[in-house]
């Protein structure tokens, strides 16, 4: 994340630190709030960069200093990162932190900073330890909480921080940035649909098993379009049969998984009328529309088999259960 990053994904809450960062008008703790896949993590980085490095640039970090590589490695002594994300935070490692923060600064910037991911999961007593030591911070000291929920956090630690809302990204913006990656516009029109994060453009991009299950999804299509019958012989030959190996049962859940995530958005473009620039695409949407092919009926039974999915491991017994919905049945 950088600052034009920043400025294009979540303008406001650069603005907001541009001018608390030029203005030397900074607060001693900031409060990050904004769904997951939004930057608030990729942002308290930047901004604690900015906070030591040496090179500055209209107050933003250069990024490329060793100081600047130090925090993003984790690997700066007056820096201390706690990730909540993973598992609770305890008292012991709050009063760690104060420990460390109590002695002299280290580094040659003498500034000290904090940030605390996933704040919500501070145990009650890691939250009143640390609520004693940002009543009276010292001067040097920069905190920074990131919540995915402010009504998560204690209410006495949100009313000592500046709180900084993050919006949530539009399916526009990871479009753009799935296009800019490499996709082509059909992957990036479904993958822009399934990610929380421009992170998980990259890694979804290199899935194997949505890449099959986009395949098969479009070969079903065509042949149960021809005639559900040959929709039925296709899933039955190339699609998901019960595996015998666990790794290999876990592959076709997965695969599964995309492969109803994909109808949702083939019904969903149907009815919203946006057809993607890819002609196996908008023939199979223009096919369906002639044949008065049963939309409705469609997304219900992938949501209801979305739901069965999650209680149920048998993945072919499941893939039955569809087409058989499909193909009129009423249980």
């Amino acid at each position: 994340m950088n600052k034009t990053e920043l400025q294009s994904l979540q303008p406001v809450v650069y603005q907001t630190l541009h001018n608390a960062l030029k203005n030397d008008s900074l607060s001693h703790c900031y409060l990050f709030v904004g769904p997951t896949g939004t930057s608030k993590f990729e942002t308290a980085v930047l901004l604690a960069q900015s906070l030591i490095c040496p090179e500055t640039e209209d107050g933003w970090a250069c990024q490329q200093c060793i100081q600047c590589i130090r925090i993003e490695e984790n690997n700066y002594a007056d820096y201390i990162l706690i990730d909540g994300s993973k598992e609770s935070i305890k008292g012991e490692r709050i009063m760690n932190l104060q420990y460390q923060f109590a002695q002299t600064a280290l580094e040659k910037a003498g500034r000290k900073i904090f940030i605390i991911n996933s704040c919500e999961n501070m145990t009650l007593k890691a939250a009143n330890s640390l609520l004693k030591f940002i009543e009276e911070p010292s001067a040097n000291l920069t905190g920074i909480f990131i919540t995915t929920s402010l009504d998560n956090v204690l209410p006495t630690i949100a009313s000592r921080c500046q709180v900084i809302n993050f919006k949530p990204l539009s399916k526009e913006v990871y479009f753009r940035k799935a296009r800019d990656s490499g996709l082509d516009e059909l992957n990036a029109h479904i993958v822009s649909q399934l990610v929380n994060s421009p992170a998980e453009i990259v890694s979804l991009k290199e899935n194997e098993t949505y890449q099959s299950a986009l395949y098969h999804f479009i070969e079903f299509m065509f042949e149960y379009l021809k005639s559900p019958e040959n929709g039925v012989i296709y899933l039955q030959e190339y699609g998901f049969r019960e595996a015998i190996k666990e790794n290999e049962r876990r592959k076709d859940r997965d695969t599964f998984g995309y492969f109803l995530d994909i109808a949702d958005i083939f019904v969903n473009d149907y009815f919203s009328g946006h057809q993607p620039d890819d002609e196996s695409w908008s023939s199979l949407l223009k096919t369906a529309a002639d044949k008065n092919f049963d939309f409705t009926s469609f997304l219900q039974t992938i949501s209801e088999t979305r739901d069965a999915l999650n209680r149920s491991a048998n993945i072919g017994l499941l893939t039955d259960q569809m087409l058989y919905k499909m193909m009129g049945g009423t249980s």
